[in-house]
């Protein structure tokens, strides 16, 4: 009898390290950069799409030669393949999902960057997020609404597919680090890169 509890113990004890195992990923929070002045398209392309951004080196051109820099043989560190996460501060009029004139300047290097051929098919996901300043159920609202208006922001001035717009509202639930939940910085929309798994 006391085997069969052991065995039964042991089994339970599989069970949990296979279950934590499989959901570590999801739990693995991405790294996000914040910024507080308009990144370039390029900068922004390095951060989500690091494994295609990488091929992507500048070339000097003159009258009938181009040269290409080469990596320094002596470096020995890879570039890093992991996607970062973009926070950006598009503003909006008070309490709208309204974009103000300010935003259009990290709008538009969203929408080069989304224009270059190599990232044709990529997909981002727009995360929205909001202070802890009214309800949480209105936060949400007004997150979601702002996202879809950077979205539409995208197809009708860069012509971006939709379909590669994902859009997500967290509300107030998740404040920037070191931040109070009531701080106006939290006020932003975040740039992921889409999973394959990803749907809007």
């Amino acid at each position: 009898m006391k085997q069969m509890k052991r065995i039964f113990h042991i089994r339970s004890m599989i069970a949990v390290v296979s279950m934590l195992g499989t959901a570590a990923p999801a739990l693995m929070a991405e790294e996000v950069k914040v910024f507080n002045s308009p990144p370039s398209a390029d900068e922004m392309a390095r951060l989500l799409f690091p494994d295609k951004a990488a091929d992507q080196r500048p070339q000097v051109k003159t009258r009938s030669l181009m040269f290409t820099p080469r990596a320094d043989k002596k470096q020995t560190q890879p570039v890093s393949q992991e996607a970062v996460g973009i926070a950006l501060p598009i503003q909006f009029a008070f309490g709208s999902a309204e974009l103000l004139d300010e935003a259009r300047a990290y709008l538009d290097e969203i929408g080069r960057m989304l224009s270059m051929d190599q990232f044709k098919d990529e997909r981002i996901v727009l995360e929205g997020h909001t202070d802890a300043i009214g309800s949480s159920k209105y936060n949400e609202y007004l997150s979601l609404a702002r996202a879809r208006a950077v979205k539409s922001y995208l197809v009708d001035h860069f012509g971006v597919n939709p379909q590669r717009l994902l859009v997500v509202g967290r509300g107030e639930e998740e404040p920037l680090p070191g931040r109070d939940p009531n701080d106006g910085e939290n006020r932003r929309v975040e740039l992921h890169r889409a999973t394959k798994q990803a749907s809007n």
